[in-house]
C-alpha cells in the first residue's frame, strides 16, 4: 500500500562518522494523510543500532524525526551494509498498545519502504582512508575471483583431458572388439573349410572301399563259375 507516508532520505540513509566513534543518522517521516498514522522501524542488524523512536504515531499532515545511532564505535575497515524497513498504516482504532496494534494489522493496509545505509566520514582524511580500503578490498575480491576462475578453468581443463583420455580408451576398445570379431569370423570360416575337406576325404575313402568290394565279388563269382565248370 502506498500514499500513507513519505520518507527523507528516500533510498540511502547516510551515517556521519569519525574513526573509532559512534555513527549517527537522521530520518524524517512525513504523514501525508489527514488521519493519524502509526509507524514502525526495523533493521537487519538490530544489535548494532539504537533507533529513537522505533514505533509511534504521527498526527495528520505532521512529521516525525527519527534519530538513529550505532551502539559501537565504527572502524574504517568495518563492514557497513545494514538495511532499514519502515512500515506505516492508518490508525483506525483506539488501541494504545503498539505491539497489539501491529499484530492485528492486515498486511494489505501497510505501506512498506526499505532503505540502504552507508558511512560518510566527517573527516576528509578518514573518508579518503575508507575509500582506499574499499579499493583494496575490491582489488582483493578481484584477485580472489581471478583465482577462483583460474582454478575453475584448470579443473575444467583436467576434466576435459580426462574425458578426452576416456574417449581414446573407448575408441581403442572398439577397435579391439572389431579385430576380435573379424578374427572370430575368419576362424569360423577356416573351421568350416577344414570340416568340409574332412567330409570330402571320408566320402572318397568310402567310394574306394566300395569299388574294391565290388571287384572282389566279381572275382569270386568268376572263380566259382570256373570251378563249377
Amino acid at each position: 500500500m502506498q500514499g500513507i507516508i513519505e520518507i527523507d532520505p528516500k533510498i540511502i540513509l547516510e551515517f556521519m562518522a569519525e574513526e573509532n566513534r559512534f555513527a549517527h543518522a537522521q530520518l524524517t517521516l512525513y504523514n501525508v494523510q489527514s488521519q493519524q498514522i502509526a509507524f514502525k522501524i526495523k533493521t537487519t542488524v538490530p544489535q548494532m543500532f539504537q533507533v529513537k523512536p522505533s514505533v509511534g504515531f504521527i498526527d495528520g499532515n505532521q512529521s516525525q524525526i527519527v534519530e538513529i545511532s550505532t551502539t559501537q564505535a565504527i572502524g574504517l575497515d568495518q563492514k557497513f551494509d545494514a538495511k532499514f524497513q519502515i512500515n506505516a498504516c492508518i490508525r483506525d482504532s483506539n488501541e494504545q498498545d503498539l505491539n497489539q496494534f501491529w499484530r492485528s494489522r492486515d498486511q494489505s493496509t501497510i505501506q512498506t519502504t526499505q532503505l540502504k545505509s552507508k558511512l560518510k566520514y566527517q573527516n576528509a582524511q578518514d573518508q579518503q582512508n575508507q575509500q582506499q580500503q574499499q579499493q583494496q578490498q575490491t582489488i582483493g575480491d578481484s584477485k580472489i575471483l581471478e583465482s577462483s576462475v583460474f582454478n575453475s578453468s584448470h579443473s575444467e581443463s583436467r576434466m576435459f583431458k580426462s574425458i578426452k583420455d576416456d574417449n581414446q580408451k573407448d575408441e581403442l576398445v572398439k577397435q579391439y572388439k572389431d579385430q576380435l570379431e573379424k578374427l572370430t569370423q575368419e576362424y569360423q570360416f577356416f573351421k568350416q573349410k577344414v570340416q568340409q575337406e574332412q567330409f570330402n576325404s571320408l566320402q572318397k575313402k568310402e567310394s574306394i572301399n566300395t569299388k574294391q568290394a565290388l571287384i572282389f565279388v566279381i572275382i569270386a563269382l568268376v572263380i566259382g563259375y570256373i570251378i563249377g565248370k
